[in-house]
Parts: structure tokens; C-alpha cells; sequence
């Protein structure tokens, strides 16, 4: 089995389990036998061992640490407001625009039934005024380009 490059790094952090401050001797072996041909391996390794030796070295390490996991629960959480402020803003401005765009819509639509419906009233009074002055249905039709039934059906309506 190929292993990736970054399996030396996940089994040094692998190597001491934190809860009961052990290591692990035979990854820590075979950690040692990957940094005789690892430059970078050795490097940390030793650097590791520098550190766990001196209490003064450990301490300062892990309030390196602390402060570390602190950035990154800040971060974390910076990024979450942040997400969180993007999201409200960004349902904000399209409940807007789509408000917007609905009136927009609404209107246009008002509109032509407005224009149809008055069209209608006009065809109507058209009819009435044609009817008073005598003219017979199938006349109104034909001057008009209806059907004799829709003429019918605008006097009904009057």
C-alpha cells in the first residue's frame, strides 16, 4: 500500500495519546525509522523531543497552543457572523427586488386588464348607442366584425 506524504505528520500526532500523556512506542519507532530518510521527519522529531524534555519549553508550548485553538475558535466563529450577517443581508435585498419586481409585475398587469375591461365598457356603449338609433343585431355584427351571439351576449351584460 502507497502512503501519502502526509503520513509520517499524522502519525506523529498520532504517536502520544493526550489523555494519558503515553506514547505510543512502536509508532514512535517507526517514526523514527521514516526520519532516517526524511530530513523534515528527523527535524520535528527532534524538535518534539526538545520540547517534551524541558517543563519550561512544554509549558510555553502549550500555551502556544491555548492561543492557537483560541484564533481558531475565534475565526471560526468571525466567519460564522460573518455567513450569518451575508445571509440576512442577501434575503433582505432579494425579498426587496422581489417585491420590486412583483409590484413591477402587478402593475403591468393591472394595466391591460384596466385597457381590456375598458375596451369592453366602450364596445358596450358602442352597441347601446347602435341599438337606440335603430340598427338591427346582425348589423351591429357586421360592422363591428362580431358574432351576432356576442353581440347578444354585450347587450345582456349592459
Amino acid at each position: 500500500m502507497k502512503r501519502s506524504p502526509e503520513w509520517p505528520w499524522l502519525m506523529m500526532l498520532s504517536a502520544v495519546d493526550s489523555r494519558t500523556k503515553k506514547v505510543d512506542e512502536e509508532m514512535f519507532r517507526e517514526l523514527e525509522g521514516i526520519a532516517m530518510t526524511e530530513q523534515e521527519i528527523l527535524e520535528a522529531l527532534e524538535e518534539w523531543q526538545n520540547l517534551s524534555v524541558d517543563p519550561e519549553n512544554r509549558y510555553a508550548y502549550e500555551m502556544r497552543l491555548k492561543w492557537l485553538l483560541d484564533q481558531l475558535s475565534n475565526i471560526r466563529g468571525e466567519r460564522q457572523a460573518g455567513l450569518e450577517e451575508g445571509l440576512k443581508k442577501g434575503l433582505e435585498e432579494g425579498l426587496k427586488k422581489g417585491i420590486e419586481e412583483g409590484l413591477k409585475i402587478g402593475l403591468e398587469q393591472g394595466r391591460e386588464e384596466g385597457r381590456e375591461k375598458g375596451r369592453e365598457e366602450g364596445m358596450k356603449e358602442v352597441i347601446g348607442k347602435m341599438i337606440e338609433k335603430g340598427m338591427s343585431i346582425a348589423e351591429i355584427a357586421n360592422i363591428l366584425d362580431l358574432t351576432e351571439e356576442e353581440v347578444k351576449g354585450r347587450v345582456k351584460n349592459q
